[in-house]
C-alpha cells in the first residue's frame, strides 16, 4: 500500500492512500458505486431506448461527413450580406420619397392637420371582442388624433400594429401644433405608401421610420407608444438616438470646456451639468471626447483622462458624469488658457493619427466671456477652421451675448442661450445639424449601422430606475417587518418577502403586451441593429438643411436565422463583431440584470465574452484571442484555435474545451461574422434526411399525438405575408406543412437569392425539414421492446425506478417524450417536466452537457438536479446521454436521450445499494458513523442524507474536504472572470438608522419622494440620470439596528467579478481514493474519507467517517467583485484597444465657407415657454398615474 501526505489550501495535512489490493472499507465503497452505477444506468438505458434509437439511426442509413468550415462561413457571410443589402434598398426608397415629398410641399403657416399620434393613443379592449385578438386604440378627446385598430403581430414582437397606416411620435419638448412641425408631418404622410411598398417587396422588414429634424418620428406599421412609457415621463427624442446622430454627421473628436468660475453656482451649475450630460448622450462609440473644467487654470473633469481624448463608450461617459457631480466653482475664468489647451489637444490627436481623424469641435459652456479671443482663433483655427466651436450661454440675467455668439459664428459653429433646465435637451442637439452640413453639401448618403441594442421591451438600469425599485422593495419590506412586530405571526403568511424570491435574470420586462401574452408569459429580450441614412432638403441645396434620417431595424434573429444553428451543431455558435471590437451578438452576451438593461451592454468587447483557458489576470488577454479580434476588426478572412472556459447555468458550472474559429467580413457593413466549432466533433455532421416529396410514407404518422415538440425559435417554414394575428405553435406549423402544404405541393424550398423571396406560399428549410422527418422516424420506437426483462412492462419498470418522463432530443430540434407521471405526481410536483420548459433541444444544457461529457466518458449518463432542489418538497433528477454516430475520430452527435427521476426514488435506490455488501456490511450509509454523498462533475450535491443539501455546491457544506478532493485530483479549480457583472453597494447616505413607521412619517417619506421625482425630472430632461435626492427619512421609534431583516438601500454599478468553479478531472482508473485530514480537530483526531467515481455516470461517491468532528468551512459558489486600484483602473480606461475607424468621413465642404447660415438662438424665457408648459403637464400626469389619483 502506498501512502502520501499533502497539505491542502486550508492548511490541513492530507494523507492519501492508493491501494492496488483494496482493503475492506474501500472495496465496500467501490462495490456500492459499481452496483449503483450499473443499476441506474442500466435502467436508464432501457427506459430511454438508447440502444434501439441508436440502432434505428444506423438502420436508416445515417452517416457522418466532414464539415468544410471555411465554405460554411463563406455561405453564411453571403446570405447575411444579401439580406442586409435588402434593408439598405428599403431605406434608400424612404430617403428618395422623403426628399421628393418635402421638395413638392407648399408651406402652410395656418395648417391644421390630423395624424395618428402614437403618444396619446390608449389601448382599450372592446367588451364585444373578448374572444378576439383585436385591440382598439381610441383617441383622447382631441380633434387631431384619429382612431386606430391595432392587432398584435408576431413579426413585431407581438406589438399591436396596423399595416394600413404609420403613426407619429412627437417629443414632449416639441410643440405638436407648431406649423413647421405640422407641415413636416403632413408631407411625410406620403411615406406610408413607401413603407407599405417596402414591406410588400421584403416581408421580413421590421420597423421602418423617418426621424425628422423637427423632432417627430414617423413609424410603420402604426403602433401605440409603449404602455410603460405612458406611466413615466416620455423623454424620447429621435434626434438624440444613436442611429440618428451617426447618420446625420460623421465621427467627431470633441473637447467640452465647462466654466467652473465663481459665478457658475446654483442653477447655472446644474444647467451646465445637464448640458454636458446631453452632449455626451448624443455621442457614439465611434466618437472621442474629453471634458475640461476651467477657472484660473484648466483641469480634466476626470483626472485619469488628463491630456487625452477617450472613446465615448458608455463606461467612459458614466465616468465623466460621476465626476461632473463633484465640480466646485471658484475664482475667475481663464478663457485664453482653456482655449489653447483644447486646440492643442485636438491638434496633437489630429497630427498623431489618433482619435477619429474626422470632425473636431470645442464646446464651451459658460455664463459669459470677457471678449471674443480672435487672436487665439486666428492662431489655431484660421483660415481653414478645422475645429468648430459651439457655445452654450447659461443664465437668466445674461445681457452681453456678443462675445459668446461671435466665438461660435466665426468658427462654423452654433450659439445657444439657455436660461432654464427645461430648455437643455432641445437646445443641445442643435449642434448635430450644423455638423451635418458637409454631409448635406456633399450630396452623399452614407449608410450607418448601429451596434446591438435592445428593442423597447426593457428598461435601462439607471440610478433613477433602481431607486424606484428600491423604494417599492423597501416599502414592502417595512410592511412585512411592521406586521411581524405589531400583529400576530399567522397574519404574516399573507405577505411575501420580496427578497426571498429573486427576480428572473434572463427575460425582459414586456412593455407592449399582446393579448397572447397577457397571462404571465413574457417576451424574451430582442436585440436589434439599425441601418440608417441621412435625408436632405433639396429645396435650397446651398442652405445645407438636414430633413432627418431614414432607418429600419434589423432584429439580430434575422442574422442568426441565416447562420442556421442546426447546421453548425451543438455547442457551436455564431457571433458578430463591430469595427470597435464589440460584439453585435454572442451567446455569452448577457444584457439584463433583474429585468433591467445593464449599463454598457452595447459596448461589450469580444475579449470579455470569449474566456480563454489561461491563468492570466483581469484584462490580461491571450494573444490568440487578440489576434482573432484584430483580424475581425480589420475585416480579414481567417481562422484560429483557442482553449476556452465556457460558464453555464448562470456562472455556476464551467466547461473547458478547445474551439476552432472561422471568420470573415460582412461586406458593406462594419461587422465581421464568425462561427465557433467545438473540437473534435464540431467538424463532423450527421447526414440523414428523407425525400419528403416522394411520399413513400405518410410522414404525418410520425407526428401524431401531443408527445413531441420542435425548437420554438427555429424556422422550419414561414409565410411572412400572413397578416393575421392568430398564434400558431411551431408544432402546428409542422402538421400544417405535412398535412396540407406537402400534399398540395403548395410550398417552396428556401434558396439563396439576390432578391427578397416572394411569400405567395410557405418557404421551408429543406435540410431542416427533411432531417426532422428522418429524426422523427428514427426515434419512433416500440418502448416495450426496449426492456431486457420481458416480464417487466413499461409501467412497472417506470414505477420501480421512479421515472417521471423519458425523452429524446435530436439535432433537428425534435423533442419526443413519454410522460409517465401519475395525476398525483403532477399535483404534488414542484418541478416542471422537461417538455414544459426545455424544448430547445440542442440549445438546452442537458443536451450540451451530455455531448461534452461523451468525450470524457462515452458510456456515461450525465445527472443533475435543480440548484434549489433542497428547498423543495419534490424535485426531479435529470439524466441524459448523447448518441454519437461514426467511428474513431470521425464521430458526430445525432441525438440525446434522457429521463427524469423523482429525486426521492433516486436517493432511495442509492441508499438501498449501500446496504448491500459481498459479505455482511460493517458500515452502511444510513449509519451514524458515515455521511454519504453523490456529487456531480461540477461538485454539486445530487444525493445527501440531509435533503436540504440537495442541489447545493458541496463547498457550502464542507469546503475543507472539497479542497482536499481538488488536491488529490478528483476536481480541478477553474478561475473565471465575469466582465459583465453588476455589483450592489449599500448606500452610505441611507445608513442603518432605525425607521419611524408612523403614518405621519410615511406621508413625509412619500412627499420627499415626490419632490425628488419632480426635481429629478425637471433637472433630468436629458441623459443625466445619475442624480437623485434621498427619499428615506430616519427616525427612532423602532430599532432594527441589530436585526438581520433591516431594509438596506443599494446602489448598482457595473463591475468585474471573479469566481472559482470546478470540473471533474477524467481518470483512467476507477479505484477508490482514501484520504485523511490529519489533526483537524482540537482533540487531535483525523477525519477519514473515501472518494469513488461512479461508473457510467458523471457522479462521484463521497463517503465520510463522522467519528472525528472536524471543524469545517463553508464557501458559497458566488462571484466576488474584483477591486482594482485606481492606477490600474485608470490605465485600462485610457487604453484604446484596437479598433477601426468608420469608412466614411465627411467633415469638410468648400461651399460651407460661403454659406450665410443661422448660427445661434436665444433663450425663450422672456415669455413662459411652451416647452416649460409641456414639462409641467407631463410632471402632473406622471404624479397622477404613479399614485393613482
Amino acid at each position: 500500500m502506498e501512502e502520501r501526505v499533502a497539505t491542502n489550501h486550508s492548511g490541513s495535512q492530507l494523507q492519501l492512500t492508493f491501494s492496488p489490493a483494496i482493503v475492506s472499507r474501500e472495496i465496500w465503497v467501490n462495490n456500492w458505486a459499481l452496483r449503483f452505477g450499473k443499476s441506474i444506468v442500466g435502467g436508464s438505458t432501457q427506459a430511454t431506448c438508447l440502444q434501439k434509437i441508436e440502432a434505428k439511426y444506423q438502420e436508416l442509413g445515417a452517416s457522418v461527413e466532414w464539415v468544410d468550415a471555411t465554405q460554411m462561413i463563406e455561405e453564411m457571410r453571403t446570405d447575411v450580406q444579401t439580406v442586409l443589402s435588402w434593408k439598405k434598398l428599403a431605406i434608400d426608397r424612404i430617403r428618395e420619397a422623403a426628399e421628393h415629398a418635402a421638395a413638392g410641399h407648399q408651406h402652410d403657416k395656418n395648417i391644421k392637420f390630423e395624424y395618428y399620434n402614437a403618444r396619446e393613443a390608449e389601448e382599450k379592449e372592446e367588451s364585444n371582442k373578448i374572444e378576439s385578438n383585436d385591440i382598439i386604440v381610441e383617441s383622447k378627446p382631441q380633434k387631431s388624433i384619429r382612431d386606430l385598430e391595432l392587432k398584435p403581430h408576431r413579426n413585431f414582437a407581438n406589438a399591436p400594429v396596423n399595416f394600413n397606416h404609420s403613426s407619429v411620435h412627437v417629443p414632449t419638448n416639441v410643440y405638436d401644433k407648431d406649423p413647421k412641425v405640422l407641415n413636416s408631418i403632413k408631407w411625410s404622410e406620403y411615406l406610408t405608401f413607401i413603407f407599405k411598398n417596402n414591406l410588400a417587396v421584403d416581408p421580413s422588414l421590421n420597423w421602418q421610420y423617418f426621424g425628422s429634424s423637427t423632432g417627430f418620428l414617423r413609424t410603420f406599421p402604426a403602433t401605440s407608444w409603449t404602455k410603460e412609457g405612458r406611466q413615466k415621463p416620455d423623454l424620447y427624442d429621435c434626434r438624440t438616438r444613436n442611429w440618428y446622430v451617426k447618420a446625420a454627421a460623421s465621427a467627431k473628436d470633441i473637447v467640452i470646456l465647462v466654466d467652473s468660475s465663481g459665478s457658475m453656482t446654483g442653477i447655472r451649475k446644474e444647467i451646465a451639468r445637464n448640458v454636458v450630460a446631453d452632449i455626451l448622450s448624443t455621442l457614439t462609440e465611434d466618437d472621442f471626447v474629453t471634458v475640461l473644467k476651467f477657472d484660473e487654470d484648466v483641469f480634466p473633469v476626470v483626472p485619469c483622462f488628463e491630456n487625452s481624448l477617450v472613446q465615448a463608450s458608455e463606461e467612459n461617459v458614466r465616468e465623466f458624469m460621476k465626476h461632473m457631480r463633484k465640480i466646485d466653482t471658484a475664482n475667475i475664468a481663464n478663457f485664453t488658457l482653456s482655449l489653447i489647451t483644447a486646440f492643442e489637444l485636438l491638434q496633437r490627436y489630429n497630427r498623431s493619427g489618433l482619435g477619429t481623424q474626422c470632425n473636431q469641435a470645442i464646446m464651451i459652456i459658460t455664463d459669459g466671456a470677457p471678449n471674443t479671443f480672435e487672436d487665439i482663433f486666428r492662431r489655431y483655427n484660421y483660415p481653414n477652421i478645422p475645429v468648430r466651436v459651439f457655445t452654450y450661454l447659461i443664465g437668466k440675467e445674461v445681457t452681453e451675448t456678443h462675445e459668446v455668439n461671435y466665438m461660435a459664428c466665426a468658427n462654423k459653429g452654433y450659439y445657444t442661450h439657455m436660461a432654464t433646465l427645461s430648455e437643455v435637451r432641445d437646445k443641445v442637439q442643435k449642434y448635430v445639424p450644423v455638423m451635418s452640413r458637409p454631409v448635406v453639401l456633399s450630396g452623399a448618403h452614407p449608410y450607418i449601422w448601429t451596434s446591438g441594442y435592445a428593442d423597447v421591451p426593457a428598461t435601462d438600469l439607471t440610478l433613477a430606475e433602481w431607486e424606484d425599485r428600491e423604494f417599492e422593495r423597501i416599502r414592502r419590506r417595512l410592511n412585512v417587518m411592521r406586521r411581524k412586530h405589531w400583529f400576530a405571526a399567522q397574519e404574516d403568511e399573507d405577505y411575501d418577502d420580496p427578497d426571498s424570491t429573486p427576480e428572473p435574470l434572463i427575460e425582459a420586462k414586456t412593455i407592449r403586451i399582446p393579448r397572447n401574452n397577457r397571462f404571465g408569459k413574457k417576451e424574451p429580450l430582442q436585440l436589434m441593429t439599425t441601418v440608417a441614412t441621412p435625408v436632405f432638403d433639396k429645396r435650397n441645396p446651398k442652405v445645407a438643411n438636414l430633413l432627418g434620417v431614414a432607418g429600419t431595424d434589423v432584429p439580430i434573429r434575422e442574422i442568426t436565422k441565416l447562420t442556421r444553428a442546426y447546421k453548425i451543431g451543438v455547442n457551436a455558435y455564431s457571433f458578430a463583431v463591430t469595427n470597435n471590437g464589440h460584439v453585435l451578438y454572442h451567446p455569452e452576451l448577457r444584457p439584463l440584470f433583474q429585468n433591467l438593461l445593464k449599463p454598457g451592454y452595447r459596448n461589450v468587447d469580444l475579449t470579455e465574452v470569449e474566456l480563454v483557458d489561461t491563468n492570466t489576470g483581469l484584462y490580461e488577454f491571450d494573444e490568440a484571442l487578440l489576434t482573432i479580434r484584430k483580424n475581425m476588426v480589420d475585416r480579414r478572412i481567417g481562422w484560429g484555435k483557442m482553449s476556452v472556459k465556457v460558464p453555464i447555468d448562470g456562472f455556476k458550472r464551467i466547461v473547458t474545451r478547445n474551439n476552432s474559429y472561422y471568420y470573415g467580413p460582412i461586406d458593406d457593413t462594419p461587422f465581421s461574422l464568425a462561427v465557433s466549432l467545438p473540437e473534435p466533433y464540431g467538424h463532423y455532421r450527421i447526414i440523414g434526411q428523407v425525400e419528403v416529396k416522394r411520399k413513400e410514407e405518410d410522414w404525418l404518422e410520425y407526428f401524431r399525438g401531443d408527445n413531441w415538440r420542435v425548437h420554438p425559435n427555429w424556422v422550419y417554414c414561414e409565410n411572412l405575408q400572413k397578416k393575421d394575428d392568430g398564434y400558431t405553435s411551431a408544432e402546428e406549423n409542422i402538421r400544417i406543412f405535412l398535412a396540407d402544404s406537402l400534399a398540395s405541393q403548395n410550398f417552396r424550398w428556401r434558396t439563396s437569392s439576390t432578391r427578397p423571396p416572394i411569400f405567395d406560399k410557405p418557404i421551408c428549410e429543406k435540410d431542416l425539414i427533411q432531417s426532422l422527418v428522418f429524426d422523427a422516424k428514427a426515434t419512433s420506437v416500440d418502448h416495450d421492446s426496449c426492456f431486457e426483462n420481458k416480464n417487466n412492462n413499461e409501467k412497472k419498470f417506470m414505477e420501480m425506478f421512479g421515472i417521471s418522463v423519458t425523452f429524446v432530443a435530436t439535432r433537428s430540434g425534435l423533442l419526443r417524450f413519454v410522460d409517465h407521471a401519475t395525476a398525483a405526481d403532477r399535483h404534488n410536483s414542484t418541478d416542471k417536466p422537461i417538455f414544459e420548459q426545455y424544448t430547445k433541444a440542442t440549445e438546452e444544457e442537458y443536451y450540451k452537457r451530455a455531448v461534452d461529457f461523451y468525450n470524457i466518458n462515452s458510456s456515461a449518463f450525465v445527472f443533475s438536479v435543480p440548484f434549489d432542489a433542497g428547498n423543495r418538497k419534490t424535485s426531479l433528477v435529470t439524466g441524459s446521454h448523447a448518441i454519437f454516430l461514426g467511428s474513431g475520430k470521425k464521430k458526430a452527435p445525432a441525438a440525446v436521450v434522457g429521463l427524469q427521476f423523482h429525486h426521492s426514488k433516486f436517493a432511495e435506490r442509492f441508499f438501498e445499494t449501500t446496504t448491500k455488501c459481498m459479505q455482511s456490511c460493517r458500515y452502511k450509509c444510513r449509519d451514524d458513523e458515515l455521511d454519504c454523498f453523490l456529487l456531480d462533475n461540477n461538485g454539486f450535491i445530487i444525493v445527501s442524507e440531509k435533503h436540504e443539501h440537495t442541489g447545493k455546491f458541496f463547498g457550502e457544506i464542507d469546503y475543507t474536504l472539497f479542497d482536499s478532493m481538488i488536491e488529490i485530483g478528483i476536481y480541478k479549480r477553474v478561475h473565471a472572470f465575469d466582465y459583465q457583472a453588476v455589483c450592489l453597494e449599500l448606500d452610505p447616505s441611507f445608513g442603518f438608522a432605525p425607521f419611524l413607521l408612523t403614518p405621519l412619517h410615511h406621508i413625509r417619506n412619500v412627499l420627499n419622494w415626490i419632490w425628488s421625482k419632480l426635481a429629478l425630472f425637471y433637472i433630468q430632461f436629458s441623459l443625466y440620470e445619475w442624480w437623485a435626492k434621498d427619499w428615506v427619512v430616519a427616525s427612532s421609534e423602532f430599532d432594527y439596528e441589530d436585526s438581520d431583516e433591516r431594509p438596506n438601500k443599494t446602489i448598482p454599478h457595473p463591475c468585474e467579478k471573479e469566481i472559482d468553479l470546478y470540473e471533474m478531472l477524467p481518470r483512467e482508473f476507477l479505484e477508490p481514493v482514501k484520504g485523511r485530514l490529519s489533526m483537524c480537530h482540537s482533540s487531535g483526531c483525523d477525519k477519514q474519507f473515501i472518494v469513488q467515481q461512479v461508473p457510467y455516470t458523471n457522479l462521484v461517491m463521497l463517503v465520510v467517517y463522522t467519528t472525528c468532528p472536524c471543524e469545517t468551512t463553508s464557501v458559497k459558489l458566488e462571484p466576488t467583485e474584483v477591486r482594482q486600484n485606481e492606477t490600474l483602473r485608470c490605465a485600462r480606461m485610457k487604453q484604446n484597444i484596437y479598433r477601426r475607424r468608420p469608412n466614411v468621413c465627411l467633415n469638410y465642404h468648400p461651399e460651407e465657407t460661403d454659406m450665410k447660415q443661422e448660427c445661434g438662438s436665444s433663450s425663450f424665457l422672456k415669455s413662459f415657454s411652451i416647452s416649460n408648459l409641456l414639462v409641467l403637464i407631463t410632471i402632473i400626469q406622471y404624479i397622477l398615474q404613479r399614485f393613482h389619483i
